[in-house]
């Protein structure tokens, strides 16, 4: 199973894509935490979390919730720190004591995840990986996706990434 951060899922839900993780991952889930985010701010009008409910694994779709173990919840504790959320550290703590990847686009938690031995995708792996399988066909595909991330969620790839993730066609 991956785990994927409330970043991620709402980038892509932003845009209308959350079908590209299922194209890519055979098992997707994210804690509760994740959740209870997404749930605020549907409560304050946040449209885009409609499209994370309908793929809830028990509104039968494959985005799985993830309760996490009392040892998860106390490695959550001791790797929070002042610039990581408790959601955040979550999703670490679930990815590193299942030995699961975790996609996210956050920097910090990406560093924390590597030190200690998670493997970690950013959203430009991902994309890359959704590219390879085919889940996007085209680099007109790839466009429109990086142009509506910009335009919805004010999301920026690096020169160097977006060449490379046109050099896969």
């Amino acid at each position: 199973m991956t785990v994927v951060d409330n970043n991620v899922l709402s980038a892509l839900a932003k845009i209308d894509q959350l079908q590209l993780l299922p194209e890519v991952f055979d098992a997707i889930g994210t804690p509760t935490a994740v959740i209870s985010e997404l749930n605020r701010a549907k409560a304050v009008g946040y449209e885009f979390v409609t499209r994370i409910d309908e793929v809830k694994s028990y509104n039968g779709g494959w985005l799985t919730i993830l309760t996490p173990t009392q040892p998860e919840l106390q490695l959550a504790e001791d790797v929070q720190d002042h610039a990581l959320s408790m959601t955040d550290a979550q999703c670490l703590a679930i990815a590193a004591e299942r030995n699961r990847r975790l996609v996210t686009d956050d920097a910090h938690v990406g560093t924390i995840g590597q030190q200690r031995g998670i493997p970690i995708w950013d959203l430009t792996l991902f994309l890359k990986a959704a590219i390879r399988v085919d889940a996007i066909e085209t680099a007109d595909e790839l466009a429109a996706i990086r142009d509506e991330l910009r335009r919805s969620d004010g999301y920026r790839f690096s020169a160097a990434d977006e060449d490379a993730l046109f050099e896969e066609f």
